[in-house]
């Protein structure tokens, strides 16, 4: 469950991200709030999508953990921009808490029929909801909805699909694509996740142009 002080710890986070990015010649982005009706129907949002899915998505295990819901509640988006060489803005993807659209949510999900070792894979109990930037196109962070929520929580992992897709499970005997936990690289909260990404970026030993030091030093 979501701390007490949670909204407001996140608000003043913000504020302290905004100094920061200030500070750079950067700016913070905070996009206009969902109602609590719009969070509710996030989880039926999805059982919309248009590829066949090698398990199905249970709307049901989607629950909407607590403090991710505070954070959409406040801002259905927040992200850091910079300007290049070029006038233009430009996201700052370690740093992009996604807008909850379908595309977005279902970022992480492989489509029936992708193979690792020539065995089906799965990642449809992955939620993605903001950038694990790395260098490469396709990582981001997710809730875990294959487990029973923990105090209205869900687990956040790390997922790649240039890895493989190591959060996700082959379909055959649900084993995990890596043996490793994933935990190992994860958190047990969105509140949790947070917090380490703004302490982590906010760090004087970490390059923030090197989103691959960021990235790793985000991670476990």
């Amino acid at each position: 469950m979501a701390s007490a002080t949670w909204r407001e710890d996140l608000k003043a986070l913000l504020d302290e991200m905004d100094a920061w990015a200030q500070a750079r010649g950067w700016r913070l982005i905070r996009e206009a709030p969902l109602t609590r009706e719009e969070v509710d129907a996030l989880p039926h949002m999805l059982t919309g999508f248009e590829y066949e899915l090698p398990t199905p998505y249970r709307e049901e295990a989607f629950v909407i953990p607590d403090s991710y819901r505070e954070f959409l509640m406040l801002h259905r988006e927040v992200r850091l921009e910079y300007q290049p060489d070029t006038e233009e803005w430009e996201t700052y993807r370690p740093f992009h808490v996604w807008a909850p659209t379908m595309a977005s949510l279902t970022a992480a999900w492989t489509p029936a029929g992708t193979t690792v070792d020539d065995r089906e894979i799965t990642t449809t109990d992955l939620i993605s909801f903001a950038d694990a930037y790395m260098g490469v196109e396709a990582s981001r962070w997710c809730f875990y909805t294959r487990t029973t929520p923990k105090d209205g929580e869900l687990p956040v992992y790390f997922e790649d699909n240039d890895y493989e897709a190591l959060a996700g499970h082959y379909v055959d005997d649900g084993t995990w694509l890596d043996e490793n936990d994933p935990m190992m690289f994860g958190f047990e909260s969105f509140e949790h996740w947070f917090r380490a990404l703004c302490k982590v970026l906010r760090r004087e030993d970490v390059d923030p142009e090197d989103v691959r030091q960021v990235g790793n030093s985000i991670k476990k």
